[in-house]
C-alpha cells in the first residue's frame, strides 16, 4: 500500500489482533451434531451479524474437540475457498475451521473499520493454491497488512460507510425479493398450465377432458449416462454431467473433453440428440433440459437422458418436469438424503407422473411458457445488472474511504 492519506499506517494483523481458528467435530460420531450450539460454516455468514446455523454441535462435541468459544460481537472472517466473507458473532458461538474469530488487541481500532479494511484489502497476494482452491492459513492471516486512520477517522468512515451501505443492501434485498417473485411467478403459470381445473390433490389430480396421465417411462426410453470415469483429454468430444445444466441451462464454462474413441463406446448406452431431455439425477433432482446443442457430446452418470417414443413436444415436457408438482413428487421418492447425498433412480423416474393434453395443447402451452419465460429471463437480467452495479459502487465506496477522499 502506497500514497496513504496523511496519518494513516500500515499494520499487520498479527501486531493488531489474536486470531483464533475455529474446528469441526468428527463426523463419524452424530451425536456430535446433535446439540444446540451456534456453529457456523461458511454458507452461515448471510449478514452483518449472524446468530444462526444450519448444523448445530452438542456440548460434548465442544467437550472432546477442545473448541474454543467465540463471543458475541467478534469480528468473523472466512480464509478457505471462499475468501474475505465477513460477519461478526451476533451471540456466543463456535465455527468450522474455515473461519476465523479476530479478536481486536489493540485499543486504537475500530472493529467495524477493521471490516471494511478487511473487505477493501487484496487477499489474493496471501494464498496458498491449494488442490481444493484459493486458501490462508493462520500464518498468512497474520501477514495480512491493512492501512488505519487515527481511531476518529475510522469512526468518521463507519459511520458514512454504515449509512451507505445500509441503504444500498436494502436497494440488493428488494432486487432479490423481486428475483424470487420472479420465480414464483413462473411456477404458478406452470400450475395453472397443467391443472387448469385447479384440483388440490396432492397425488394425481383431476384433468380436462382428452387429458391423460402417463408414467414417464410410458412416453420415454430412459437411460442414464456412463457410470466410469474417462479419462479426460484437453480437447476432443465434450462430457457432460449434471453441473452443465443444474442451472437450467447449458453451462459449457468448465466443460471435460474425452477422446473420440472414447465417445464412440458410451453412445452406445446414451447417444443424446437435438431435441432429447436431459434429467438431473443428483443435486436439483429432476431439473430438466432439451438438448439444444448442435454438437455431439457424451454424458455422465450424473445425467439421466429421456428419448420420446410418442408423439409429444419436448418443450412442454420440459416445462412440466420443472414443475412444483413434479419437484414435491421427486422429494417424496427420490433415494438417499440426510447425510447420504440424495439420489433419482432410473427406476422411480420411469414411474414419474406426467399429464399428457392432446398435442394441440402441448404446443399452445409450450408457446405461452415460452414467452413468459422469455420475459421473466430478460427481467431476471435487469435485475441481476442493477444488483452488480450495487456490489461495484460499495467497492467504490471502499475506494475513496482507503484514499482518504470520502
Amino acid at each position: 500500500m502506497t500514497n496513504l492519506p496523511q496519518g494513516w499506517e500500515i499494520k499487520r494483523l498479527d501486531d493488531i489482533t489474536e486470531i483464533q481458528i475455529g474446528k469441526t467435530p468428527s463426523r463419524n460420531n452424530i451425536d456430535f451434531f446433535q446439540g444446540e450450539n451456534i456453529w457456523l460454516s461458511i454458507r452461515d455468514l448471510k449478514s452483518k451479524f449472524v446468530s444462526f446455523s444450519s448444523e448445530k454441535i452438542s456440548n460434548e462435541a465442544i467437550l472432546k474437540t477442545n473448541m474454543k468459544i467465540v463471543p458475541k460481537g467478534t469480528l468473523l472472517m472466512s480464509f478457505k475457498l471462499t475468501l474475505g466473507k465477513t460477519a461478526f458473532a451476533g451471540c456466543d458461538l463456535y465455527t468450522n475451521e474455515a473461519i476465523a474469530a479476530i479478536f481486536i488487541k489493540d485499543k486504537n481500532i475500530n472493529k467495524y473499520f477493521l471490516d471494511y479494511a478487511l473487505k477493501f484489502t487484496d487477499l489474493e497476494k496471501y494464498v496458498d493454491n491449494a488442490v481444493k482452491g484459493k486458501t490462508l492459513n493462520k500464518q498468512k492471516l497474520r501477514q495480512i497488512e491493512v492501512s488505519m486512520p487515527p481511531l476518529k477517522e475510522q469512526e468518521r468512515i463507519v459511520g458514512i460507510l454504515d449509512e451507505s451501505f445500509a441503504k444500498i443492501d436494502e436497494s440488493i434485498k428488494i432486487l432479490e425479493q423481486d428475483l424470487l417473485d420472479l420465480d414464483e411467478l413462473m411456477q404458478s403459470a406452470l400450475q395453472k398450465a397443467f391443472n387448469p381445473l385447479k384440483d388440490n390433490a396432492k397425488g394425481n389430480y383431476q384433468l380436462p377432458q382428452g387429458w391423460e396421465w402417463k408414467s414417464l417411462g410410458e412416453i420415454c426410453y430412459i437411460t442414464d449416462g456412463t457410470h466410469k470415469t474417462p479419462q479426460y483429454k484437453e480437447n476432443g468430444i465434450p462430457f457432460l454431467s449434471v453441473k452443465n445444466i443444474s442451472k437450467g441451462f447449458f453451462d459449457l464454462s468448465d466443460v471435460k473433453y474425452i477422446s473420440l474413441e472414447e465417445h464412440n463406446k458410451l453412445i452406445k448406452r446414451a447417444k443424446p440428440k437435438f431435441g432429447d431431455i436431459l434429467v438431473c439425477r443428483i443435486g436439483t433432482l429432476g431439473k430438466a433440459i432439451k438438448v439444444c446443442l448442435e454438437f455431439e457430446f457424451s454424458i455422465f452418470v450424473s445425467l439421466g437422458l429421456l428419448k420420446p417414443k410418442i408423439s409429444i413436444i419436448s418443450d412442454y415436457l420440459v416445462y412440466f418436469l420443472n414443475s412444483h408438482f413434479i419437484e414435491i413428487w421427486i422429494n417424496n421418492n427420490k433415494v438417499g438424503g440426510g447425510t447420504h447425498a440424495a439420489k433419482l433412480n432410473l427406476s422411480v423416474l420411469e414411474k414419474c407422473p406426467i399429464a399428457i393434453p392432446p398435442l394441440k395443447e402441448q404446443e399452445q402451452i409450450a408457446s405461452y411458457l415460452d414467452e413468459l419465460s422469455l420475459n421473466i429471463k430478460a427481467l431476471k437480467e435487469n435485475y441481476k445488472t442493477q444488483i452488480k452495479d450495487y456490489e461495484e459502487l460499495k467497492k467504490s465506496l471502499l475506494k475513496k474511504a482507503f484514499e482518504g477522499r470520502l
